[in-house]
């Protein structure tokens, strides 16, 4: 019997693979899958190549890294628990030559460098490379190919590093401890590192590294005694993760969450769909349980053919899967080198699995109702079925899913939920208001106009549904376009217009010091200046970082490392109090803190949650008193974290500055005289941030463009899916039409000026939406006013109408194709 019902599924199955319905839901679910299988083959990828890259650049079983160097006690601890241990020093430093300046990594090694793999170095560019044992001598520098062709060097120049000269002696082609050599875009230099010393750095800007030789139990054991001797210390082994694993998985979590766009799309074709779907299946199940058959017989077969109908589209987004994932990493192998392409077929088979399971989700309801009705209601085939609901509960239970599952950010996906439901309402409310007051106000008139407006205003519910879904799909592709390109009009007005075109993002005292009294002699305006020191947050309510939270997030991500702590007496005019109490003038407590708003929300921290900080290798513990957001108006310089400013009194550890500088053209020269004499002072010019604010934002675009593609395959769906279930109405009407005499061009002008209409809801409903979610994340991201471009916007609005109107008209070409006759025997 079961081989007999496969049959008849199968039949069925075969009959209806060319209906308009069943191809836009393939349509539907095939882009869906494509995207979520590639989406998760692509970051098995990564995590792959990031181990490997990890085993293969570490240089060492284990690297300790830290500010402060061991003392001689914590050092042969270390030594005990492993076979041997080779220190590195490495200092942020700007290079300067012929009044040239470059800012580069600068790493100081000894004789036993390195422990691990080889350090490959050439004589020249172009010339053969070799394995070198030990780093330059004393007076030698070795730079790589991109610091010597920046500062215009050839081999045997002499260069100044503070006061002292170095050789350019080699070429540094590669080391075999730079993890991430692939993705960090630092230029390298390195010297010897007794040199180090001579140069006098302050110890506090200096990160130690050591590189430890250890088996699996001895790696364990200085996992275990770090965690407690040294909790500011970072360490990294080749049994754990890479420090970008963590990163990479926090953009999945990014495009996976973005995938609530496209999975809302989709729940509104398939809602579109299951109108026309419905009723086939009530109908065929109807027949079948007129003729004896059971009821539990019509389900089993709807199951059958459903299943059927996945199995045929599996084998085509498998291979669109494999063909877009082999593009990807092709693209990413600019930035990940040496990545390969490889297809992790069990994992695709288990996406594939879990996308099917969404699917029976969206299609449940379509079963239910074929439990729940008799052969009488079936054959009644009653519009308003209980179903049609329950899919919208599905899919709202589908979305939530998928925004629990990729969410690292409560604050940005409740910011994307709220803008999404405050368009729906929008688009509702406009499309209501336009029908209802515009047939009220024509009613007294005839003409086409008057007369589309009315025909729509008695198709109210189903018209607005079919302008919610097309709105909807239109304001997701403004979304992800549109902002993007505000953004970075807006930040980069607002800070040349607050911070000037230099930023000094580190600056010792004595090196503000010497900023003041050169500014002042170079008649240089310094627009802010605000005080800092480093913290690392080790405990969260006494629990470690990891034991508190296992999720990764971006705010979880920069308090792992260190962070600037600033202190204040009074709210920093660039800050606003959101909750909780500033500290009066000298607080009795002063171990009381205010945390930025957003990383509270991220990490679900209250008002008298306590952070345990390490500064200068000293512990201390802060309670949570008060929240703050940033406010612009006086700058961007902003922190995270502040305290009062009799905290300083407390604590003993290195003071630094942030500030901005204002130089006119002819005095950038004279930026070289003061990283000659201060080349740790850490400065950007605002066309550098803008540089990499441009690149991030260039990469940004090009993923959002490759969704934006499919957002358009999917809005094009939507249209297409409202055309298709409101087709047999668009009959009847130009039936009724027609049979008082009028020409098809008749039918078609009322088409044409319905289609026009609708687009223009649905373009104001998309702007006005994308208007106000702006507004929302301009406000709660960066405190500015969202000023989108009014020409381009008017732009956009002539390409939706002409857009919609025409897809429109051509996907409804068929309901003026038949005569009177035929179109009152589809009625």
């Amino acid at each position: 019997m079961l081989m007999h019902h496969m049959q008849l599924a199968w039949h069925c199955t075969q009959q209806e693979y060319s209906q308009s319905h069943q191809k836009l839901l393939r349509w539907v679910q095939a882009t869906l899958m494509v995207f979520i299988v590639t989406l998760t083959l692509l970051g098995s990828t990564i995590q792959d190549y990031l181990q490997g890259n990890l085993q293969n650049l570490l240089g060492a079983d284990a690297v300790v890294t830290q500010k402060d160097k061991l003392t001689t006690k914590q050092l042969n601890t270390l030594a005990h628990f492993s076979e041997n241990v080779v220190n590195t020093l490495q200092i942020d430093a700007t290079l300067t030559f012929n009044g040239k300046w470059q800012r580069s990594k600068l790493k100081a090694v000894g004789s036993d460098y390195p422990l691990q793999g080889q350090l490959i170095t050439a004589t020249s560019p172009g010339s053969p490379t070799t394995a070198t044992n030990g780093g330059p001598i004393a007076g030698n520098i070795w730079l790589d190919s991109r610091l010597i062709s920046s500062l215009t060097l050839s081999i045997g120049d002499v260069i100044n590093l503070g006061e002292q000269a170095f050789i350019v002696s080699r070429l540094l082609v590669h080391e075999p401890d730079r993890l991430m050599e692939g993705h960090n875009v630092s230029m390298r230099a390195m010297i010897n590192i007794d040199d180090m010393e001579r140069l006098a750095f302050p110890t506090d800007l200096i990160q130690h590294r050591y590189l430890v030789s250890a088996s699996k139990s001895q790696v364990q054991q200085i996992i275990e005694w770090q965690q407690k001797q040294l909790p500011a210390a970072q360490i990294q082994h080749k049994q754990g993760a890479h420090p970008l694993a963590l990163f990479w998985q926090r953009t999945e979590n990014f495009l996976g969450l973005a995938s609530i766009i496209l999975f809302f799309m989709a729940a509104i074709a398939i809602e579109q769909i299951a109108q026309i779907h419905l009723k086939k299946e009530q109908y065929f199940s109807a027949v079948c349980m007129s003729l004896g058959v059971s009821k539990a017989t019509g389900l089993q077969l709807s199951v059958f053919k459903w299943l059927l109908n996945m199995l045929m589209l599996l084998p085509v987004v498998a291979i669109l899967s494999g063909i877009f994932h082999w593009l990807v990493v092709g693209w990413l192998s600019e930035t990940f080198s040496e990545i390969s392409r490889q297809l992790d077929m069990w994992l695709m088979v288990k996406t594939i699995a879990i996308c099917v399971l969404l699917f029976a989700v969206f299609h449940s309801p379509v079963w239910l109702t074929l439990c729940k009705t008799s052969v009488a209601k079936l054959f009644h085939q009653n519009q308003k079925s209980i179903s049609l609901g329950l899919l919208k509960i599905c899919a709202l239970v589908v979305l939530v899913l998928v925004a629990v599952m990729y969410s690292d950010n409560g604050l940005l996906t409740s910011m994307l939920v709220a803008s999404i439901a405050i368009t729906i309402m929008l688009i509702v409310a406009i499309s209501w208001t336009v029908l209802t007051l515009g047939e009220k106000a024509t009613q007294q008139f005839s003409g086409l106009i008057p007369f589309t407006l009315f025909m729509m205003k008695q198709r109210l519910l189903s018209k607005s549904t079919q302008i919610l879904g097309i709105g909807l799909s239109t304001f997701l592709l403004l979304f992800t376009l549109m902002l993007l390109k505000d953004l970075g009009d807006t930040m980069a007005t607002y800070q040349r217009t607050h911070d000037g075109n230099v930023m000094i993002s580190q600056a010792s005292q004595s090196q503000m010091k010497a900023i003041n009294e050169w500014s002042e002699e170079h008649d240089i305006s310094v627009r802010q200046t605000k005080p800092y020191l480093y913290a690392k947050v080790v405990k969260i309510n006494d629990q470690t970082l990891s034991e508190f939270t296992n999720k990764p997030s971006d705010s979880l991500a920069t308090l792992s490392k260190s962070i600037r702590l600033h202190w204040s007496k009074t709210i920093p005019n660039t800050n606003r109090l959101v909750q909780g109490e500033w500290w009066q003038e000298n607080p009795k407590n002063w171990q009381q803190i205010s945390l930025e708003e957003e990383v509270m929300t991220d990490l679900g921290l209250s008002l008298k949650d306590k952070l345990t900080f390490i500064i200068h290798q000293q512990s201390f513990t802060f309670t949570i008193t008060a929240s703050h957001v940033y406010k612009p108006g006086a700058g961007s310089i902003t922190f995270w974290v502040q305290m009062p400013q009799e905290a300083i009194q407390h604590i003993n550890a290195p003071q630094y500055n942030m500030a901005s500088l204002e130089l006119t053209d002819d005095q950038w020269p004279l930026l070289s005289e003061l990283w000659q004499n201060h080349p740790t002072i850490r400065m950007v010019s605002l066309q550098e941030l803008t540089k990499q604010f441009d690149n991030i934002l260039g990469m940004i675009t090009k993923v959002i463009s490759g969704f934006a593609v499919m957002i358009v395959l999917l809005a094009i769906i939507v249209i297409l899916s409202s055309i298709n279930a409101l087709e047999s109405k668009e009959k009847k009407k130009n039936s009724v039409i027609m049979s008082f005499g009028f020409l098809k061009l008749t039918c078609l002008q009322l088409n044409i000026i319905e289609w026009l209409i609708t687009a223009l809801i649905i373009a104001t409903g998309a702007i006005a939406g994308t208007y106000i979610t702006g507004m929302l994340i301009y406000k709660s991201q960066f405190s500015l006013s969202y000023q989108p471009n009014l020409y381009i916007l008017l732009i956009i609005l002539a390409i939706i109408l002409s857009t919609v109107t025409m897809l429109g008209v051509y996907a409804s070409r068929h309901s003026l194709k038949s005569s009177v006759k035929q179109l009152m025997a589809d009625v």
